[in-house]
């Protein structure tokens, strides 16, 4: 099925180097797929942990910029299956003011099981033809899985296109290479600031103990968090454009 999809794009895409990149993102995703972990007691507790913190900075900043929320438009970049859809519904946006992008079908047809009240749109998020302009874009883990420098360039001008006049950017991504995942670079504060060049405000905020770590002191997790913030593997970008 990705590989169908994959050959409708040529015809929007003609650029080799675009279908390439595409081409190699879904291939990144399968190997993925296919060696993911196995979902344990402390693996558990970690991803909890870690949800928490992101969502209390991303509520936080959100209700900062926007004091009346259900009326905002959001639209995440490669949503997956909707594990973030959930947070925005929960602060009290409207399911018709929520948009989701996904690239891979299966996931797609996972987030049209999970969310059928939102709207939807599928395929390469460069390809997102509207007129519509966002209070919100969102994107997490989608930057580090595009290794092409030109492609993440024009994700980072579309998302700049897409947001209102006084909407923010939302960013959540690991800023360090993994040496056992090939598949994945790290994108630093550098580079985010030379992707969204021209933007007016850029706030970041640290978190995410390193997995290795995070999954191993189980409940601690907030303590340790705490104590050694140098352990941070991800940040938060909030900026405005």
């Amino acid at each position: 099925m990705v590989w169908d999809l994959l050959l409708d794009y040529r015809k929007y895409f003609p650029t080799s180097n675009v279908m390439n990149e595409l081409e190699k993102i879904a291939e990144r995703y399968e190997r993925r797929k296919k060696n993911l972990p196995v979902t344990t007691s402390s693996s558990r507790l970690f991803n909890s942990f870690i949800e928490q913190e992101r969502e209390q900075i991303f509520e936080q900043e959100i209700k900062k910029t926007f004091p009346e929320i259900k009326n905002i438009k959001v639209l995440e970049i490669g949503a997956g299956t909707g594990n973030n859809i959930r947070f925005f519904k929960k602060m009290g946006i409207l399911p018709h003011n929520i948009y989701a992008n996904e690239l891979l079908p299966d996931r797609v047809a996972s987030l049209k099981i999970n969310h059928p009240d939102i709207h939807i749109f599928e395929g390469d998020a460069i390809g997102i033809n509207t007129s519509m302009k966002f209070d919100i874009v969102f994107q997490s883990t989608v930057f580090t899985s595009i290794l092409d420098t030109a492609f993440k360039q024009k994700l980072a001008n579309k998302m700049k296109a897409l947001i209102t006049k006084d909407g923010i950017i939302l960013w959540y991504d690991f800023i360090y290479d993994n040496p056992g995942n090939k598949d994945v670079k790290g994108v630093s504060k550098k580079e985010i600031f030379r992707l969204f060049s021209g933007c007016k405000s850029f706030d970041f905020f640290s978190v995410t103990l390193a997995p290795p770590i995070g999954r191993r002191v189980g409940k601690l997790y907030p303590i340790i968090n705490k104590l050694f913030p140098f352990l941070r593997t991800h940040t938060i970008a909030i900026i405005k454009c």
